[in-house]
């Protein structure tokens, strides 16, 4: 008899985004009260398991991973009810599932490193490779798109860095006050 085969979830690109958006704007604090919800749920969403690997977030879970295996604290909080022993197995699995998500994490850290190095080839893309087709048909088209795409990439990236500071300075008058 055969194994069914587990179809591969169907992830929404604009819910995958918003997740991201979300984990790279959230707080030391609040990410790694996500990480630890993330690495100590039975099963996660796709779209959570998705955003955590992603290249924006990747080297953040790998930072705050590490960070909170060096704390030597428990990764859990104790519930009320709960026996020591009960407490301590559940705080071992944590920890072992941390390792497992910072052991993953440098894995991809390591992939895409290999990739831009070119150690290891990226899988055929169609796309990419019509971008490189006409690029060597018509460089000077490419080069100002690419120029252009780069200009606004950098003022989305000056605008949301403004927007971090304007709210952390929004954030200080209230807690100075």
């Amino acid at each position: 008899m055969a194994t069914p085969v587990r179809e591969a979830p169907v992830l929404d690109p604009d819910d995958l985004a918003e997740e991201v958006e979300f984990l790279s704007g959230a707080t030391e604090e609040a990410f790694a009260e996500e990480l630890v919800d993330f690495v100590t749920a039975r099963s996660p969403e796709a779209e959570l398991v998705a955003a955590f690997r992603s290249p924006e977030v990747v080297r953040r879970v790998a930072k705050t991973a590490d960070r909170l295996l060096r704390d030597h604290g428990p990764l859990v909080k104790q519930e009320d009810n709960e026996s020591r022993n009960a407490f301590t197995r559940r705080a071992g699995r944590a920890r072992q599932a941390m390792e497992l998500e910072l052991r993953r994490a440098q894995l991809i850290i390591a992939g895409d490193a290999a990739r831009a190095t070119g150690h290891i080839s990226a899988a055929p893309n169609p796309s990419n490779r019509a971008r490189r087709r006409l690029a060597a048909l018509h460089p000077e088209q490419y080069f100002q798109l690419k120029q252009e795409e780069e200009q606004k990439a950098a003022e989305a990236r000056r605008a949301a860095k403004q927007q971090g500071r304007s709210a952390r300075r929004q954030a200080s008058r209230y807690t100075a006050a």
